[in-house]
């Protein structure tokens, strides 16, 4: 249980999601109390809806980072999020997660939020921050701690390694030089270590009407970062999504995204013309690959079974991603339960 105050066990996961319908629909359906959601907050007024649905639970936190996307005035946006606060107060365990580049306004709303809960802060830092040599990053992490009068031992610290990309050994290598140059990397209550490494777009590494195997090089990444590591670390990913946010003006080719140990597989269908009868061939396909775990292993995988045997309709791009990241997210907690590693 990762109760509110407290350091996050190392067998804890976050997953970086999107505050979209098929993230929340696939934190909804896992009851396990080793997972702490990061969701990116767009549209504050949907998620005071939905955040109590899926994340009903007062005593096991949840991490939520409100994004200026729209591109509001600060002191709209900063009110909008202690709104947010307010509204899930009765439900929700949420913590505030921030970046140094915060405006006045915000990190004012930030405090007080931290002093009616009690539950600290969330900073966020990306490692290409971290290693630019015209930027003084621990100058400003202190600057911002400051601001909220508080310190790391109050402070969760996420190391975010969404855009590193290269081998596994390339992507721990960065993390490493970014730990070594953070200050005070001891004295944080948790520090996460984020990677991500599914690829923005599916169609240039898996061809249409075919199956694919596509590296976890964001797990594998994170097991040498913490091999050497001089403290324990908390492993976050962006599941099968990515750091960046893109409009499609249509719907994607079918296809099912499913976790393995070591690797995503990605079924791809033929075309976009009759997704229907494509997404039924390809659960079809995945339930009969010795690699499907069997409808009882998590939610998403029930959901392939149903729409192969026909026992649910279809289903669309949002749910079938709902599955995906539903998979995903149990085969992490699955490792780490068993394995120590993701």
């Amino acid at each position: 249980m990762s109760a509110p105050g407290t350091p996050l066990p190392s067998d804890v996961y976050v997953p970086i999601l999107k505050a979209k319908m098929a993230e929340y629909g696939a934190i909804e359906s896992c009851t396990s109390d080793r997972i702490v959601p990061l969701l990116e907050v767009i549209a504050p007024p949907v998620a005071e809806i939905a955040i109590p649905r899926a994340w009903p639970r007062k005593d096991h936190v949840i991490w939520l980072h409100s994004l200026n996307f729209d591109d509001v005035d600060e002191a709209t946006f900063a009110a909008s999020i202690e709104s947010l606060f307010a509204a899930l107060r009765p439900t929700s365990a949420a913590v505030p997660v921030i970046t140094v580049t915060e405006g006045p306004d915000t990190l004012a709303s930030v405090a007080r939020i931290m002093k009616v809960d009690g539950r600290g802060v969330v900073l966020r830092v990306e490692a290409e921050d971290v290693l630019d040599a015209a930027a003084n990053t621990a100058a400003d992490i202190q600057a911002t701690l400051d601001e909220l009068r508080t310190n790391p031992t109050e402070t969760d610290l996420v190391l975010d390694c969404g855009f590193v990309e290269g081998s596994a050994s390339v992507r721990a290598a960065i993390a490493d030089q970014c730990l070594q140059k953070l200050p005070n990397v001891n004295d944080w209550r948790t520090v996460v270590v984020a990677f991500s490494a599914f690829p923005a777009a599916v169609a240039d590494f898996v061809p249409t009407s075919s199956v694919r195997a596509l590296p976890r090089t964001d797990a594998a990444a994170f097991v040498l970062t913490h091999a050497r590591a001089s403290r324990r670390l908390v492993f976050a990913d962006y599941t099968i999504g990515v750091p960046t946010y893109a409009s499609v003006p249509f719907a994607p080719i079918p296809n099912i995204r499913y976790a393995s140990d070591d690797s995503w597989i990605v079924h791809r269908a033929k075309e976009r013309k009759d997704p229907s009868t494509q997404y039924r061939a390809l659960a079809r396909d995945l339930v009969a690959a010795p690699y499907y775990s069997g409808p009882t292993f998590s939610p998403g995988d029930k959901q392939i079974e149903d729409v192969a045997t026909g026992a649910s309709g279809p289903g669309n791009a949002m749910s079938h991603l709902r599955a995906g990241i539903s998979r995903h997210v149990h085969v992490v907690l699955e490792r780490l339960a068993t394995l120590g590693e993701p």
